[in-house]
């Protein structure tokens, strides 16, 4: 296991920061302690001596926000407000969903970035490939994984359209056409908000 250490966050201490290269937090219990098994691309899952939770709030704190923070503009950018997604670093694209409620030991957190596909594995179970073929059996129907996925990619779009926005009003070399493109894609957002929030 890799520890960490922030030199200008001293109160997160040694606990692991999800990166770009994060793919999964998977939850597990060991000598009555809640840790985690992490995911990263390109190398062999480690754990990690804090529960998922403990390391998506301080991941949040470390890219400058909070983890309640981080779900208040998810329902404030898309209207999702059951099982938000979240995006810890809108810089370098992180954003991770969840199998479960956070509040839900079987909890699972899943980097957008490296869902690579996903399948229904015997009854209410998902197989999930990650980036590099790695595959793990996660327990969630299909069904709702499906749903968890198009918020994330809901949540995806959004934020990206408001940094094309910000970009539009600040970037004189913006073009007509692109202000096109962006008509297109607030349509198909609209169409992904009215799906997610029927379900």
């Amino acid at each position: 296991m890799e520890n960490i250490t922030h030199p200008y966050l001293p109160h997160l201490g040694t606990t692991y920061i999800v990166n770009a290269q994060t793919m999964l937090l998977e939850p597990i219990n060991e000598d009555n302690k809640k840790k985690t098994i992490v995911y990263e691309k390109d190398r062999s899952p480690f754990l990690v001596e804090h529960p998922p939770q403990e390391i998506l709030h301080n991941s949040c704190l470390y890219f400058l926000s909070t983890y309640e923070g981080r779900k208040f503009s998810t329902k404030t950018l898309t209207n999702i407000r059951h099982k938000p997604p979240i995006v810890i670093d809108p810089v370098t694209n992180v954003y991770f969903f969840s199998t479960h409620s956070d509040k839900n030991d079987q909890n699972r957190w899943l980097s957008l970035q490296h869902l690579r596909g996903y399948e229904t594995y015997k009854k209410e179970k998902t197989l999930a490939t990650l980036s590099g073929n790695v595959e793990v059996v996660l327990p969630v129907s299909k069904k709702s994984f499906v749903q968890q996925y198009l918020k994330a990619s809901h949540l995806f779009c959004r934020t990206q359209f408001n940094l094309e926005e910000i970009r539009e009003k600040t970037d004189p070399s913006y073009t007509v056409e692109k202000q096109v493109n962006r008509l297109f894609v607030v349509e198909y957002l609209n169409r992904i908000e009215q799906t997610v929030n029927k379900r």
